[in-house]
């Protein structure tokens, strides 16, 4: 059952930009590591896919995470793991992936119905499970949070960042920076905040996952990260422009995932007459939707493309201060549907983290580890010292080719899928390919027809170059036509005469179509 805690909350001043009827507020980094959360892992790499935890032996994660085939399929040989922080006494513990269940309808151009359901251990020993949030409106408040790990092969974990906001997460420009969720404002959370990246201290990430707050004293996680649109950018690292993060919620799959682990996924609602009316076949609207002009959709592991990242010359973040969180709001295009309710701030872990992380561009943070032992499916101690300085992180492994080469292993290493202004989608592809190869054999079939229509009607005549003398004594026959006598049977010894000595093609052009030839003869 859903465990139920006290949150030790502090109320902090209105931040600038916030709506009068939105607050933020913190919730102790202590109090999130009261609930269990999960990182997605890849061999000894760990990624920027936070989890949400359906019960001990199987989670969600977003399906933009994994890696696929040219078929489409998930390629299951990629070791895929799961890292669960224990709590209170418990052990954490990094779990080897036996099964992957992608959501049959994600649209990897668009990322409609990201997500999937990872399975590990024994499917009937299942020791704990989690709720998973619905009821939205119900919400008193939402916590974004950033876990990470300070060490994969010892699970350890770092302090987790968390932002923490009253009202609606309705943010100015969420809709026009995307049609997909214009189409599903139901089943997204949308907001521009981010929080510092443990690749690089020159780069912000979003949040990975979020828990809805009810009545202030519980809290379920209710969604997960899908994807980013980015403004004047390729990449989140680096963009001039506005930033805008997608979440998935989970309450509509529900059913879906139920169905795919064969036993019951755990809810909770405040209220207790609350009920929602799942289908496991549920799937987002106009999940082809294209993207945004001008925007760039990003999406997967984001760690990899912001280690790649170099800093601007002569400063130490990146330019989009919005985005960064760093409290300045900037121009952002104004909805169709006048999404008011607009947040601008950033949580007070992620200031001290800014203010403690002595890491830069250069810096080798613990995204891989080299496990020395083959013992990963078995609980693992947490370390005792978990600081909130960033820089235990980079302690993990300093080692620069041995974290490259554990990159290199992350099925996303080398940037993020993304589609977008500039980039072809797989159904603009798919739609090239079919109609070019149809347009090109309709102009080849025209091209014929107009060719026998030219050669059928041009005006020369047509020789046969075998026979000559027939050609010739074609010519002499007609030009003597109407010298001869006109009596009615020389004038038709004199047609079969043309008949038999001249190529059709040229009594055609001189007397017309074979039914008119013999009226057309001059006499």
């Amino acid at each position: 059952m859903f465990a139920f805690v006290t949150l030790c909350l502090t109320i902090s001043q209105p931040v600038a930009g916030l709506p009068g009827n939105l607050t933020q507020r913190d919730i102790s980094s202590g109090s999130l590591s009261d609930y269990r959360g999960a990182l997605f892992v890849v061999a000894s790499t760990q990624t920027s896919c936070e989890m949400a935890l359906i019960d001990s032996n199987a989670g969600f994660v977003a399906a933009s995470c994994l890696s696929y085939k040219s078929d489409g399929k998930v390629d299951n040989n990629i070791d895929y793991r799961v890292a669960i922080n224990g709590i209170g006494s418990e052990k954490s513990s990094v779990n080897s992936v036996t099964m992957v269940d992608a959501h049959p309808n994600y649209n990897p151009s668009t990322y409609a119905n990201n997500i999937a359901v990872l399975h590990w251990g024994d499917p009937y020993k299942v020791s704990w499970h989690q709720d998973i949030g619905q009821d939205r409106p119900a919400w008193d408040s939402t916590f974004y949070t950033r876990r990470t790990m300070s060490s994969v092969s010892d699970a350890s974990w770092s302090t987790p960042s968390v932002l923490t906001l009253f009202g609606s997460d309705a943010v100015n420009g969420c809709s026009s920076a995307s049609n997909l969720y214009n189409s599903n404002k139901d089943w997204f959370l949308c907001i521009a905040q981010t929080t510092k990246s443990i690749a690089n201290s020159n780069c912000q990430t979003p949040y990975g996952a979020v828990w809805g707050a009810y009545q202030s004293d519980s809290v379920a996680v209710a969604a997960i990260y899908s994807h980013s649109s980015i403004y004047d950018g390729s990449e989140l690292c680096g963009s001039t422009g506005n930033q805008y993060h997608y979440y998935t919620m989970l309450q509509p799959y529900v059913e879906w995932a139920s169905k795919m682990t064969g036993r019951k996924v755990y809810t909770y609602a405040a209220d207790s007459s609350y009920s929602y009316d799942g289908s496991s076949s549920f799937k987002m609207e106009n999940d082809l939707a294209p993207a945004v002009f001008g925007v760039t959709t990003v999406s997967g592991d984001l760690y990899p493309g912001a280690k790649a990242y170099k800093g601007p010359s002569g400063g130490s973040s990146n330019s989009n201060d919005f985005a960064n969180g760093g409290g300045t709001s900037t121009t952002i295009p104004a909805d169709d549907d006048s999404d008011t309710n607009a947040t601008s701030a950033s949580d007070k872990d992620n200031d001290d983290n800014k203010d403690n992380d002595g890491a830069d561009a250069s810096d080798d943070s613990a995204l891989s580890e080299d496990s020395t032992d083959d013992s990963s499916d078995s609980d693992k101690s947490i370390g005792d010292d978990n600081s909130d300085n960033t820089n235990d992180i980079g302690n993990a492994n300093n080692n620069d080719d041995a974290n490259k080469d554990n990159a290199d292993a992350s099925p996303n290493n080398g940037g993020s899928d993304r589609s977008g202004y500039g980039v072809l989608s797989r159904g603009a592809i798919i739609a090239i390919s079919t109609i070019v190869p149809i347009v090109t054999i309709a102009i080849l079939v025209g091209l014929f027809f107009a060719y026998k229509w030219w050669k059928k009607r041009r005006n020369v005549r047509n020789w046969d170059p075998k026979n000559e003398i027939n050609n010739i004594e074609c010519i002499r026959i007609i030009d003597n036509f109407g010298e001869q006598s006109t009596a009615s049977s020389t004038i038709d010894s004199r047609v079969e005469s043309v008949r038999a000595s001249c190529p059709p093609a040229y009594i055609e052009h001189e007397f017309g179509a074979v039914s008119t030839r013999t009226s057309k003869m001059p006499l």
